[in-house]
């Protein structure tokens, strides 16, 4: 479908804007919503096609070089105006706004009088030299500006023309409720009138935003070429999170011939939030080829690469992305943390560590980024063979953790997890005095969860496992006993805990139990044969629930 509408550009040339596109009208409504810069790159970009009205496109360009504090220019444009057609009213209401600005209210007057002289009973010119009043001056001018309103209604009360003026006025003092309803009378006594709908949409959507997105379906189904219709619509879905419906309603608005750059710019990153990997990459390939230097579109090539596993492609991506420069160049937290990713599933552990510390640097506020650095640190020490770097980043895994939870509000989980790294820290810690201090760390956290959480097996057998984390293969002291039997006392008492965990975390503690007691049947206790038995007993238990374990069931065999 895009190929083929792309051939039908390529053969209409300028003649397709008529098929697929309101022509300079978009522009006209585009300033009409105070989107002057949107505005002239559309009427500068229809002023010749054969549908244009110029009069009316030169009178908004005249308005938009007004806006700039171009006034020469503006005159020229409204000059032109009245050249092409000097039945068109407000080329004199424009050069009556410059009259207005030089102080020469007399002349604006005249200028005004003019304007009103082409139809007199046209409420809409009235209404826009009541805009050029309240717009220069809204006090100086208050009697003014009013007069005019009233003579609007007087011609013609239904003209929605003032209504949208009025809802403007209420909008300017910030009462959006009467702002949005006076845009809704606009479009009740004008249901083609986009601008009321695109207004009424914008004020209205911080109370309701399905109301408003539900009123630009309304004007969209009428007006189905109207750029600003389209992109209002898709914008609206997009900043409430609808990003697969805004996607869909953002293609019919890169294939409207109106449309500006950087509508293809952010098609390609709906379609990335919508999960469409494979064409968000493909636009966003495309627009590089237009534009090599778009900063937003090598993030989009980058990430999307990422999304699709395609580890290799997302790093060479990742190179000129990383390389682009600038004050408007800015990288976020998430590019650093993509690229951290990338670089662990290419087994650049180093270089990972480096991107995940940059993600947070970038953005301290943004807790999430400390858990992402410590995963970065837990998996470059799983992986680790050297056992001095291994132990340190274990160390810096439970550091970053650690941050983590005291800057934010964290979770009885996030405890939980805390208090695995410092296992980690435990089992490979090179000193004494490294795995004491780590493990009363670890006892301080899970004790924290114990007393939240009492009645979770898993909370207590963690504490056992800080304990065998200690103690490594020597457990004749016993450090785990005491939690593993509070481990077991939970899961006794949990009578709707499922068989299979029940049994994997009762063959965890009776292998302890027996390895404890097997552990003291050394010739200094003179109890050893006592240990002996209970060890055998607690094999036995373990194999009455791993039945098929020969192994043990023959050890237990050759135990006296």
């Amino acid at each position: 479908m895009k190929s083929k509408f792309l051939l039908t550009l390529a053969l209409l040339g300028g003649g397709a804007f008529a098929a697929f596109a309101d022509g300079y009208i978009d522009g006209v409504e585009y300033y009409q919503v105070g989107q002057a810069k949107n505005a002239e790159i559309v009427l500068n970009k229809t002023l010749n096609d054969a549908e244009t009205n110029k009069a009316e496109a030169y009178y908004y360009l005249g308005c938009i070089a007004l806006e700039k504090g171009d006034k020469a220019t503006a005159e020229e444009w409204f000059n032109k105006g009245i050249a092409a057609n000097a039945e068109y009213a407000y080329n004199y209401v424009g050069k009556g706004v410059l009259a207005l600005q030089s102080n020469n209210t007399s002349a604006a007057e005249d200028l005004f009088k003019e304007a009103e002289k082409i139809d007199k009973k046209d409420a809409a010119v009235k209404i826009e030299i009541a805009r050029v009043y309240y717009k220069t001056d809204k006090v100086k001018y208050n009697k003014e500006w009013n007069e005019f309103v009233k003579k609007a209604k007087k011609a013609n009360k239904k003209d929605a023309s003032i209504y949208v003026f009025e809802g403007d006025v209420y909008a300017d003092q910030q009462n959006y409720g009467d702002s949005a309803g006076y845009y809704e009378m606009a479009t009740m006594f004008d249901s083609g009138r986009t601008i009321a709908y695109v207004k009424y949409a914008n004020t209205y959507f911080r109370i309701n935003p399905s109301a408003s997105i539900d009123k630009l379906r309304e004007i969209v189904s009428q007006k189905p070429n109207s750029l600003l219709a389209q992109r209002e619509l898709a914008e609206k879905l997009y900043e409430n999170d609808q990003w697969t419906l805004a996607a869909d309603e953002y293609k019919k608005v890169v294939e409207n011939p109106n449309h500006f750059a950087s509508d293809e710019e952010r098609y390609a990153v709906l379609l990335y939030f919508g999960k469409k990997y494979e064409e968000s990459l493909a636009r966003a390939e495309q627009q590089l080829q237009k534009n090599p230097s778009s900063f937003l579109m090598k993030r989009m090539r980058f990430i999307n690469a990422a999304a699709l596993e395609r580890w290799a492609d997302a790093e060479k991506f990742a190179t000129p992305f990383f390389a682009s420069t600038g004050e408007n160049n800015l990288f976020s937290a998430n590019d650093y943390t993509t690229y951290g990713e990338v670089l662990k599933k290419l087994g650049k552990q180093e270089e990972a560590l480096d991107a995940f510390q940059k993600a947070v640097d970038v953005n301290p506020d943004k807790l999430e980024t400390l858990k992402d650095l410590s995963s970065a640190y837990q998996s470059a020490g799983i992986e680790e063979t050297d056992s001095v770097k291994r132990a340190k980043y274990f160390v810096k895994s439970a550091e970053c953790y650690q941050k983590f939870v005291d800057k934010g509000d964290p979770s009885t989980n996030d405890k939980y997890v805390l208090a695995s790294k410092y296992i980690n820290i435990i089992a490979t810690a090179l000193t004494e005095e490294e795995k004491e201090a780590a493990l009363n760390k670890g006892l301080t956290v899970i004790d924290e969860v114990l007393a939240l959480v009492p009645d979770d097996y898993r909370i207590a057998q963690r504490k056992a496992r800080l304990y065998v984390a200690k103690e490594g293969r020597n457990m004749k002291a016993g450090l785990a006993m005491d939690a593993y039997k509070k481990t077991e006392e939970i899961i006794n008492a949990n009578t709707e805990l499922e068989a299979e965990k029940k049994n994997e975390a009762l063959k965890e503690i009776y292998m302890y139990y027996a390895n404890y007691y097997m552990s003291n049947t050394g010739k200094d206790n003179p109890e050893a044969d006592a240990y002996k038995a209970n060890a055998k007993l607690y094999y036995q238990k373990y194999l009455e629930l791993d039945p098929t374990n020969d192994a043990l069931r023959k050890y237990i065999e050759t135990m006296k």
